[in-house]
């Protein structure tokens, strides 16, 4: 049995979820439960069971007892780390990782097209491994790439919930553009009556809700999106774009955009957001 540590919903997001659910496919990972403190059975076809704190998550894995845990959850914390190797000594630690964090694990996994394995080398015990892997490329946009589409309009995507709600101030600053807009998200994302009700007014705005992410990036002339997971799905389908960054934990992204010429903006410079279009 393989046990993932992760949490996920409107509020938080669900992108360590689809990068953990792409990872379990990729690698036919078989007998798989996720251990959560925020989540929803409704979101994932992988059984969950829910647990109160990092204590409860431990006596979970005591009873299960499982070959491996996966750690995709940034509250977990380097001494919660050395807890479960103490109290785990048999049982392989995997912390998946996207900022250099000191760890104490058994093996670290990073995605990023950033990724530098002597970056960590300082900050880990020698039996950790460091494992540098390409993007987790979802199988819909290998499928889809092949395929040929006339390109129309700007794609907007800012992750499954858009947890801070910027969709709609950036889908004002376009309002002048005359352009057609696909603005693509999910039904947990809290804000989509009032999406619905933005585009239902505004015919320029065609609101996609639970649809294929691949076909909306491969129709498009131009994609707005934050500096996240998709970063990687977008350069992989070329589609051109800029970026909005909404958390901390998007800088070393950031940072990788901008050495590729790649414009990433602030909050707080959303109202730019129609001078960087072509």
């Amino acid at each position: 049995m393989t046990v993932i540590r992760v949490d996920f919903s409107s509020n938080i997001g669900f992108g360590h979820l689809k990068r953990i659910e792409n990872y379990i496919n990729k690698y036919h990972i078989d007998n798989v439960l996720i251990i959560c403190k925020e989540c929803d059975q409704k979101f994932t076809d992988i059984p969950i069971i829910k647990v109160e704190n990092e204590n409860k998550f431990f006596e979970k894995v005591k009873e299960l007892n499982p070959e491996t845990v996966i750690i995709d959850n940034y509250n977990f914390t380097y001494e919660n780390e050395k807890n479960f190797k103490k109290l785990f000594q048999n049982i392989k630690l995997v912390c998946f990782d996207d900022n250099y964090e000191k760890h104490f694990c058994d093996e670290i996994i990073n995605i990023n097209l950033y990724a530098k394995p002597e970056k960590y080398k300082s900050k880990n015990p020698e039996f950790t491994k460091i494992n540098i892997i390409k993007p987790l490329i979802r199988e819909e946009f290998k499928k889809t790439k092949n395929k040929k589409y006339k390109k129309k309009g700007i794609f907007i995507s800012l992750g499954a919930t858009d947890a801070k709600g910027i969709g709609l101030r950036i889908l004002k600053e376009l309002k002048n553009r005359g352009e057609i807009v696909n603005f693509y998200t999910t039904s947990a994302n809290k804000n989509i009556n009032k999406l619905k009700r933005f585009c239902r007014l505004n015919k320029w705005c065609k609101l996609h809700i639970d649809e294929d992410v691949s076909i909306g990036m491969a129709k498009a002339e131009f994609g707005i999106i934050t500096p996240s997971t998709i970063t990687w799905e977008a350069i992989y389908m070329k589609m051109p774009f800029i970026a909005v960054k909404v958390a901390e934990n998007q800088n070393l992204i950031t940072k990788y955009l901008k050495q590729k010429r790649i414009k990433v903006l602030k909050e707080n410079e959303i109202y730019k957001v129609s001078r960087f279009i072509p």
